[in-house]
């Protein structure tokens, strides 16, 4: 899971009485590090089906691998940034009207890394009804293993001289500064770089749920804590930022006839301020939808997610930087003989993305009502 910090592309330090400028930033902060709290994964699955009262205690757990094999930009193509232009001032008594001048490029970003994630969950549905259906609450404590790989690559630009300046200076130069602005370059790859493990960020949740013989429903909230570590450096962090997120979600599930079921799901995102970098990620709007046919030995279906961001980031270098991802994949949930719990397994797959991880998802889930 890739990542990335402001200003992180420093200037290069002086060497040899010259002084080279990398003036730039890192790419933007799209959804906080370029991925919204929210379960990529996606979160229906064949528990469409589950059976009506059902109370009292449940637990889950949840593993889930992602492989990330790009961060995109606002093109949809892997994310690059322009590093502007400048100045090489050169030894005293030089008079800066005699300095060299560089115009700007290009820094690509080959951003890939897996992340393994391992989701804990203790849950309780009442007994007691309440207009129709259970309350339920849950807290989700997640801890995980992150691992990035960040190549960046730009060419170096040719510096503009005065003519008074003798040739073989010009070459000197030129080769030195072209040696320090690829050894910068080369240093921010490898902050940029690294493994991190540790808890993530909990989740508390609560919501109304009705369980009929057709329809189902489920509608709450979350609240996301920032309980996991997190710094400004450019390296890889187990949270995703110091701030908080509401997430008011609604579920629907539909079925028809026993062996068929439809679900859909409706998640908004509200992101506080990061108290740590004071960027503010815009508020997003989730769309999930699965559909599942139940056979003997368990339920098979396919699932998507469209995920938009409908706000601009504030604070953000780079602008808007909107995070915008769709993925689809399928899912087979079955009983566990012996435990009565239902197990999960589940893939989804990033179809298109702007200002976003793009990967795949891989997860396994059990529940279990006690």
């Amino acid at each position: 899971m890739i990542d990335f910090k402001t200003g992180a592309l420093r200037a290069i330090p002086a060497a040899a009485a010259l002084c080279v400028g990398l003036a730039g930033t890192t790419p933007a902060h799209a959804a906080e590090a370029f991925e919204p709290r929210y379960n990529m994964a996606g979160s229906l699955g064949g528990e469409m089906f589950v059976p009506p009262d059902q109370a009292g205690w449940a637990g889950g757990v949840a593993v889930t691998h992602i492989s990330v094999s790009k961060v995109t930009g606002n093109d949809g193509q892997a994310i690059s940034t322009t590093l502007p232009g400048g100045v090489v001032p050169l030894p005293a008594p030089t008079p800066a009207a005699l300095y060299p001048t560089y115009g700007t490029s290009t820094a690509h970003f080959d951003a890939t890394g897996p992340m393994t994630r391992v989701d804990l969950a203790i849950g309780y549905i009442t007994p007691e009804r309440y207009a129709g259906g259970q309350f339920a609450f849950v807290v989700d404590v997640p801890y995980g293993r992150k691992k990035q790989d960040v190549n960046i690559t730009a060419s170096t630009p040719g510096l503009n001289w005065n003519p008074a300046i003798p040739a073989p200076v010009q070459s000197a130069v030129q080769a030195q500064f072209g040696a320090q602005y690829q050894a910068q370059v080369d240093a921010q790859s490898a902050d940029f770089s690294g493994e991190v493990t540790g808890i993530g960020d909990v989740e508390l949740q609560a919501g109304w749920l009705y369980t009929g013989t057709q329809v189902h429903v489920l509608a709450g909230a979350s609240v996301v804590l920032p309980t996991g570590k997190y710094d400004t450096s450019p390296g890889p962090h187990i949270s995703t930022g110091n701030y908080y997120t509401l997430r008011p979600a609604l579920q629907l599930a539909w079925l028809p006839t026993p062996e068929i079921g439809l679900a859909t799901k409706m998640s908004v995102g509200l992101n506080t301020r990061n108290k740590d970098n004071e960027l503010r990620s815009g508020n997003w709007v989730s769309v999930e939808a699965a559909a599942g046919y139940k056979t003997a030995v368990g339920v098979v279906g396919v699932h998507g997610v469209y995920l938009r961001q409908y706000q601009d980031d504030d604070n953000n270098p780079f602008g808007a930087s909107r995070f915008r991802s769709n993925s689809a994949g399928m899912f087979f949930t079955t009983k566990v003989p012996g435990i009565d719990a239902a197990l999960t397994l589940q893939y989804m797959t990033t179809t298109s993305s702007r200002n976003a991880k793009h990967g795949d998802f891989t997860q396994l889930r059990l529940v279990k009502v006690f």
